[in-house]
């Protein structure tokens, strides 16, 4: 089970590109700045095109979701997932739908799928 305090340890090993992010003073003291971090690594890999990384942001994500304790999935549902702002256009909810492991994307979705038009 991944802690509050191990995540950035997790992230680093499964995304080492976001370790100069991840190890300033501010983020590095915060489960919150680091997932919003996390957050816009994954987002920036979106708006770049950068498909392949786009998974593998997921996937860890997913996988965070899944070996974390109930503090740490309401953390990745209130700020990774809120923060990603995929679901401004067709095209990057498509890339959510397509790309998200099943788990992540019911999360990611959850939200949404209860507002009004």
């Amino acid at each position: 089970m991944i802690s509050p305090a191990e995540t950035a340890t997790y992230l680093l090993e499964s995304l080492p590109e976001l370790g100069p992010e991840l190890q300033t003073p501010t983020t590095a003291a915060s489960v919150y700045q680091q997932l919003g971090c996390f957050a816009a690594f994954t987002r920036t890999a979106a708006h770049q095109g950068r498909l392949a990384l786009l998974r593998r942001c997921f996937e860890t994500a997913d996988h965070l979701l899944d070996r974390c304790d109930a503090g740490l999935s309401r953390a990745v549902e209130n700020v990774y997932l809120h923060c990603l702002h995929l679901d401004g256009s067709t095209h990057h909810t498509q890339l959510a739908r397509q790309l998200m492991p099943a788990r992540l994307y019911r999360a990611y979705h959850a939200p949404h799928a209860n507002m009004l038009p």
